[in-house]
């Protein structure tokens, strides 16, 4: 019951720090750096349907996915993911925090993979573009990273049409951002037994 509880509170996190990402600096500069969230800010500019509810749609889709290729497990993480990120998205208020293009592109970003890999680290996932890459690892090995640097420069794409090439252009480097981001948690979180291991190793040979 407490492992439950604690896997539950970090996707509850994690989720809260995907939509200030996008609520707080992506958003309000119309940078669509992919995932459903991106389709939602893009549909939302083009039709005024509201981004939580477009992302909701998105993930009832992928959830079918998750429950084919990925197995009962992630999908009920998957399941729990995907109706929270949207509630987030609608809870979190909206509003420009930092003015600087760059700086929020930046901020972001990095905000954005912290949230990922948080949802990862919890065989979890928030829906959208996040489950192509859980597949893509499973059956062929490809790292999260690039997964998602794949299926979300499609969606990066279509902001070229809608916001123009200067958002455009912000947008694929928010993916490049966030993509380094999240590869290097990979390695810490890879290498972190080993340091942990080190540092024991050392504090009982003090002793």
């Amino acid at each position: 019951m407490y492992k439950q509880m604690k896997q539950l509170s970090k996707i509850l996190l994690a989720v809260v720090i995907l939509a200030g990402s996008i609520n707080l600096f992506l958003g309000p500069h119309n940078i669509a750096a992919g995932g459903a969230s991106g389709i939602g800010l893009l549909v939302e500019y083009s039709l005024g349907i509201d981004r939580s509810a477009v992302v909701m749609v998105l993930n009832i889709l992928v959830l079918t996915l998750a429950a084919i290729f990925l197995g009962k497990e992630i999908f009920f993480k998957t399941l729990i993911g995907s109706f929270l990120f949207p509630l987030a998205l609608k809870i979190v208020p909206t509003g420009m925090l930092v003015e600087n293009h760059w700086l929020s592109v930046i901020a972001g970003s990095i905000i954005f993979a912290v949230g990922v890999a948080l949802l990862y680290d919890s065989k979890a996932s928030s829906g959208g573009t996040t489950i192509p890459p859980l597949i893509f690892k499973k059956y062929w090995g490809l790292s999260t990273a690039i997964g998602l640097l794949l299926t979300d420069f499609i969606i990066v794409c279509m902001s070229l049409y809608i916001f123009g090439f200067e958002a455009f252009l912000f947008a694929v480097l928010s993916i490049g951002i966030t993509s380094i981001s999240m590869i290097l948690i990979e390695r810490i979180q890879s290498n972190l037994p080993t340091l942990t291991e080190k540092v024991l190793a050392v504090f009982n040979t003090n002793v």
